[in-house]
C-alpha cells in the first residue's frame, strides 16, 4: 500500500505544480473550485493507470515516444497563454483576466496525467490490487492539489501582478522538463 502512495506523491508533482499555477493565475478562484479541481486531477491520476494497464499494454511503445511530446505541447500552450495574458494585465491593468473553465481543467488534467498511462504497466508488481492503487493514486493526488491550490493563492497575494507570468514559466518549464527527462532516455 504504501508503495501506490508514493507512486501517487510522484505522480501528483505536475498536477500539483499546475494546481499552484492555477492558484496564482485565478485572483476569484473559490474554495469549490479549487476542491472540483483537485478533484478531477485525482480522478485523472487514478484512472490513467487503469487505461494503461488494460489497454495501452499493448501499445506501449508507440505511446512512449509521443507522450511527453503532448505533455509539453498542451503545458507549453497552456503558459504561453498565461505570459501573454499577465504581460497584457501589465500593460492595459482592465481586470478581464481570463475566467477558470471545464475545457481549461481538462485539458490540465489530461496533460499532467498522461505520465500515468505508463505506470499502469506496472501495476502488477505492487502487492495490492490495481484498482486499490488508483484509488490511493487518485486520492493522494486530490489531497496534494489541494494543498497546492491553497499555496498557488497566497502566493499569488504575494507576488500581485507577476503570478500569473510566473505561473506561465512554470507551466513550460515542467513541460521542458518531461519533455528532456524522457529524450534523454
Amino acid at each position: 500500500m504504501l508503495s501506490a502512495i508514493l507512486l501517487g506523491l510522484g505522480l501528483a508533482m505536475d498536477a500539483a505544480a499546475v494546481s499552484i499555477c492555477n492558484g496564482l493565475k485565478y485572483q476569484n478562484y473559490r474554495f469549490s473550485k479549487m476542491l472540483t479541481s483537485s478533484l478531477v486531477f485525482g480522478i485523472f491520476q487514478g484512472i490513467m493507470p487503469l487505461i494503461g494497464y488494460f489497454i495501452i499494454l499493448p501499445f506501449m511503445s508507440y505511446v512512449e515516444k509521443l507522450d511527453h511530446w503532448l505533455v509539453f505541447g498542451v503545458l507549453a500552450v497552456l503558459g504561453i497563454r498565461m505570459i501573454k495574458e499577465g504581460m497584457a494585465k501589465e500593460e492595459d491593468d482592465c481586470g478581464c483576466a481570463e475566467a477558470f473553465s471545464l475545457k481549461i481543467l481538462l485539458s490540465e488534467a489530461v496533460a499532467t496525467s498522461i505520465d500515468a498511462l505508463s505506470v499502469g504497466v506496472s501495476l502488477p508488481l505492487l502487492a495490492i490490487s490495481p484498482y486499490l492503487a488508483c484509488v490511493l493514486i487518485g486520492l493522494t493526488t486530490f489531497m496534494i492539489c489541494l494543498l497546492a491550490h491553497l499555496l498557488g493563492q497566497k502566493l499569488g497575494l504575494f507576488l500581485k501582478d507577476k503570478a500569473v507570468i510566473f505561473g506561465g514559466i512554470i507551466l513550460i518549464l515542467i513541460g521542458l522538463k518531461t519533455l528532456i527527462e524522457h529524450l534523454s532516455a
